[in-house]
C-alpha cells in the first residue's frame, strides 16, 4: 500500500486493486491469537480489530502467530 500521496495520481486499475477485499485473506490478534479471515470479498476498508488493536495481515499459513 501506498503510504505518501503527496504529488501520487492513481489510475482506475490501482484504486480498485488497492481498495478490494480479497476471499482467503487472512488476519491474526498479536494479543490474544484470534484469527480472522475473509469469507466474502468486496470493495471498500477492511479494519479488523481486536482487543482494542489493528489486527494483523498473515502473508502465509505457516507464518507464526506470536
Amino acid at each position: 500500500m501506498v503510504d505518501d500521496l503527496s504529488g501520487f495520481e492513481w489510475n482506475a486499475d490501482e484504486w480498485q486493486q488497492e481498495w478490494t477485499i480479497s476471499v482467503g485473506r487472512a488476519y491474526v490478534c498479536k494479543k490474544c491469537g484470534t484469527m480472522l479471515m475473509v469469507t466474502k470479498g468486496g470493495v471498500g476498508v477492511l479494519e479488523p480489530k481486536c482487543c482494542g488493536l489493528d489486527m494483523q495481515p498473515v502473508e502465509s499459513p505457516d507464518e507464526e502467530i506470536r
